[in-house]
């Protein structure tokens, strides 16, 4: 069978949804997510520090909601996220990721999962945790685990999503 293709012919995302954060960095974020969200379903963008998350910074993603979920364009992708994924993705959406990576990878894949976490978090109004295996061929001995998460701006509705990747060696 192919790499990333099921028995069916779809895309396999490879990934593992869970119900809780699986490593500190992910539960770090979420911690201060539910800190700042208080009382309310989610946390407004205004509510976010970066120099209360400091450590944080390096794996984070910022989007902006695009349409209605089907999209979403970055406005920060942090400095440990670009040497992971081989890529700086600041300004791309979603849909463009792994089209200019410096590591080998399928873009559809990668676009594939990065869209399907962001619109789960998106369309339940709270965290989504997943991990999984890194999607470049090369690499499958890297673990992923990450979170994503609604904000909103200024309003009750989703303006923005916030999330964050840490990778692990499995070997």
């Amino acid at each position: 069978m192919e790499r990333g293709v099921s028995s069916d012919g779809q895309l396999d995302q490879g990934l593992r949804y869970r119900d809780t954060p699986d490593h500190p960095g992910v539960s770090a974020l979420t911690d201060y997510w539910l800190a700042k969200r208080g009382p309310r379903t989610m946390p407004d963008r205004a509510d976010i520090s970066p120099a209360e998350i400091v450590k944080l910074l390096p794996n984070l993603i910022i989007c902006d909601v695009l349409g209605d979920g089907e999209d979403f364009r970055t406005r920060l992708f942090g400095t440990a996220l670009v040497l992971i994924v081989g890529e700086e993705r600041t300004g791309k959406c979603l849909s463009e990721f792994g089209t200019r990576a410096s590591v080998p990878t399928r873009p559809e894949i990668v676009q594939f999962r990065w869209l399907d976490v962001t619109r789960r978090a998106y369309a339940l109004k709270e965290p989504v945790f997943v991990n999984g295996t890194m999607s470049s061929s090369d690499r499958s001995y890297l673990a992923l685990h990450a979170v994503s998460m609604p904000l909103t701006a200024g309003g009750t509705s989703i303006a923005q999503m916030l999330g964050a990747m840490f990778v692990t060696d499995k070997r």
